[in-house]
């Protein structure tokens, strides 16, 4: 099934329905589906279609919708770009994808004018809602299609969506996901547009280049409900937009739900529509959710906590609204309040297996990896075929997590494999970081790991070995890495020690570090 077809199935069956909600705009799904028509045949005319790969350089907008549509309508790839990153990042990521087309908002025209030279490939650029002398904006190209519906043949098993996460290497990688893989998710958790129901409204405030937000899109079309979109989160104005345009259900990560509950004037919001809140893409501290469980599911709100990776189109195994719901039996909430510390159970479409390293599937309470296959799975990492290869084993999808099921089958997570640091919903390399600190003239060795914070699930902290006994401060150190980096990868914390422990072969023994340093403060 083409993903286009999530629009055009609900813009047939409620048309009049408000589909997008932006800052300044509401669209129906037949103005969103008009857009969409007439996008598709302007990129057409550039000749864009299978094989051809369209990004978005923007924070988010009803834009992203139409761009979306219109790539998967004429069979194209659509590649969000993380914002976030700095100008070598981004070249990178444009030039991994072979981006053809790109749409830069105005905040990121400066940042593709300093890469254009490094990103060839790249043959048509536009303007996104901001004009630029002698460039052609995204409103003259849509505008000049025609809206005559636009029906691409594709293969199920063809790429519709690249998605750039951050892996163990330096480098970001690239998840495939198929439209077949897409669709699975849709299909397997969201019902079609209902038009005898009242529209349910969803606000997302999570970015599109994350699979959280981009799922979130795609869902919400297909349900036929309202869509909501942040540009960006800030929790008073996420508080706002519920009581503004009646919001029924959204996605949080932790650091969000986190600071939305510590708004001052928390009360004084009309929260009354909302009946789902879901959290996950990072760790969720313990006394956090225990917190919004005292909060939300009195006031008639559910609770839902999703797991699960762009590798595998986003979430795996959910814990349930009565999870969350505190109001049995002592010996009930007790245990209610044990699988609060789990990620749920697998989802019907997913099957979900704790693997052995020699590959054998582990019986209840047993730790291992935990692995998961379905159509749901990528179809690898775009040009890393040894990657890809690590991830895809056997027919299973190797999350790199470590988990045990336990006998009622709720997924428990207890550490990783691999060194990821999760910060506030942002999957950070180390090995990227280190790689950075490692090339400052006064330092000869460094090792990232994640530390614990109740506000980011986990911050991050460089262990440091000194060149020729010089320490740098913090806020050097800090302004350096950010210099290169995206701010949100520079540590938070540092520490000097005199040698990084190692193994026999020379590989750093990060379990050691973590069990010596690794607290929110620095060690002595």
């Amino acid at each position: 099934m083409n993903t286009a077809e999530f629009l055009t199935i609900s813009a047939a069956i409620v048309p009049d329905r408000i589909a997008l909600v932006g800052e300044d705009e509401r669209l129906t799904y037949a103005e969103l589906q008009s857009r969409v028509n007439c996008l598709a045949q302007a990129l057409q005319a550039l000749g864009v279609g299978k094989g051809a790969n369209v990004g978005v350089m923007a924070v988010n907008s009803p834009t992203f919708a139409e761009i979306y549509y219109a790539s998967a309508a004429v069979g194209a790839t659509f590649v969000p770009l993380n914002y976030r990153a700095k100008t070598e990042e981004l070249a990178y990521m444009v030039n991994a994808a072979d981006v053809n087309v790109l749409f830069v908002a105005e905040r990121y025209w400066s940042i593709y004018q300093e890469m254009k030279s490094a990103v060839p490939g790249v043959q048509h650029a536009f303007t996104l809602e901001f004009t630029a002398p002698g460039q052609k904006t995204y409103e003259q190209l849509r505008d000049g299609g025609e809206d005559i519906p636009v029906f691409a043949e594709i293969d199920d098993a063809d790429p519709t969506l690249i998605i750039y996460t951050s892996g163990t290497t330096s480098l970001p990688k690239g998840v495939v996901l198929s439209y077949k893989a897409l669709t699975a998710l849709v299909v397997n958790t969201q019902s079609p547009a209902d038009p005898t129901s009242d529209q349910e409204v969803v606000l997302v405030a999570v970015p599109f280049y994350h699979i959280a937000g981009a799922t979130t899109l795609m869902s919400a079309i297909f349900s036929g409900r309202r869509l909501v979109v942040l540009p960006a989160f800030d929790p008073q104005g996420w508080l706002a937009a519920v009581e503004r345009e009646k919001v029924t259900h959204a996605f949080l990560v932790p650091t969000m739900l986190k600071r939305v509950m510590e708004v001052d004037d928390f009360e004084q919001y009309d929260l009354s529509t909302l009946r789902l809140i879901t959290y996950g893409a990072a760790p969720m501290p313990f006394e956090v959710v225990r917190q919004a469980c005292d909060i939300f599911p009195p006031r008639g709100i559910g609770l839902m906590n999703a797991y699960g990776q762009t590798e595998a189109t986003g979430s795996m195994s959910f814990l349930a609204p009565d999870d969350h719901r505190l109001d049995g039996t002592s010996e009930e909430n007790e245990k209610k309040i044990e699988r609060l510390r789990s990620v749920g159970r697998p989802m019907p479409d997913v099957q979900v297996a704790i693997l052995a390293p020699d590959g054998r599937i582990l019986s209840a309470n047993e730790e291992g990896e935990i692995c998961i296959r379905g159509d749901r799975v990528m179809r690898g990492y775009n040009k890393r075929d040894d990657d890809t290869g690590e991830a895809l084993r056997d027919g299973w999808l190797h999350t790199g997590d470590v988990g045990k099921l336990d006998a009622d089958n709720y997924l428990f997570i207890t550490g990783r494999l691999k060194d990821m640091i999760i910060r506030g919903g942002e999957n950070i390399a180390p090995a990227e970081i280190e790689n950075i600190l490692e090339d400052h003239p006064a330092i000869a060795e460094a090792a990232v790991i994640g530390v614990p914070d109740t506000e980011w699930g986990e911050i991050i902290k460089a262990i440091l070995v000194s060149d020729r006994g010089e320490q740098p401060s913090e806020e050097e150190l800090t302004a350096y890495v950010k210099s290169r980096l995206a701010s949100y990868k520079a540590p938070a914390l540092y520490q000097w020690i005199d040698e990084l422990p190692r193994n026999h072969l020379g590989k750093v023994l990060k379990t050691e570090l973590r069990a010596k340093y690794g607290a929110a403060t620095s060690a002595t």
